[in-house]
């Protein structure tokens, strides 16, 4: 079965986006802040992104962070034509790869190769999520929004936790993990010091609860399209 990584930007003090945003920037779904289109991303884009794309095939995104990050990656070629190797690479891959969206509100998506995924609760969620990652393919990617990686943390939905750790503590804002049900325990297997001060670090849980794993091998209808 395929894996759901969670890939984010997260401050010192625990925060994925600061109190009037809905995500952060570049791969987690801001649009641009630079003339050319690219921000000051301590080269994640040409290290740690490509590691993370190459053996993935499908991008998981919450409705209203899917707006603003599909936005900007299915038209940074075309709009930046100076973007760099590791922009361009990450956009080209964005495009290709298929897109599975939740939204608690049925509707058309306007994208190409793209699936709706309605979830209304938490049942929802874990039978979507699930029958997501049990389908054939590589792993599945996971930026945002805030609220949907809340509830897939929450849940016990994400194999793996890919997080930027920024040198910079916001004192408020939106937490990645809340409203656990029980502490979550995570193993270390990766860290790596970024520039600036940055670092990444690779977590995955330590436990997967018996009650989860059986809402989500039990029956699921057709997923919606």
């Amino acid at each position: 079965m395929r894996e759901l990584i969670l890939f984010m930007h997260i401050s010192l003090d625990g925060y994925v986006a600061a109190a009037e945003k809905t995500s952060q920037p570049t791969t987690n779904g801001d649009s641009e802040s630079e003339d050319d289109g690219t921000v000051d991303d301590q080269g994640i884009m040409d290290t740690v992104v490509p590691k993370l794309t190459s053996g993935s095939d499908t991008l998981l995104l919450g409705r209203l962070v899917a707006d603003e990050l599909l936005g900007y990656w299915l038209t940074a070629e075309t709009k930046y034509p100076d973007l760099s190797s590791g922009y361009r690479a990450y956009a080209r891959w964005a495009t290709d790869a298929r897109k599975a969206v939740i939204s608690n509100t049925e509707e058309r998506l306007p994208w190409e190769n793209s699936e709706l995924l309605l979830v209304k609760n938490d049942e929802d969620m874990v039978r979507t999520v699930s029958a997501l990652k049990r389908q054939p393919g590589k792993n599945i990617v996971f930026h945002g929004g805030v609220r949907t990686a809340q509830n897939l943390a929450r849940l016990n939905l994400i194999d793996e936790y890919q997080l930027v750790v920024e040198p910079e503590a916001l004192g408020d804002g939106k937490p990645l993990f809340r409203n656990l049900t029980d502490k979550l325990k995570l193993n270390l297997v990766e860290a790596t010091a970024l520039k600036a001060g940055d670092v990444f670090l690779r977590y995955r849980p330590a436990t997967v609860t018996k009650a989860l794993r059986a809402i989500a091998y039990s029956p699921l209808p057709a997923c919606m399209h």
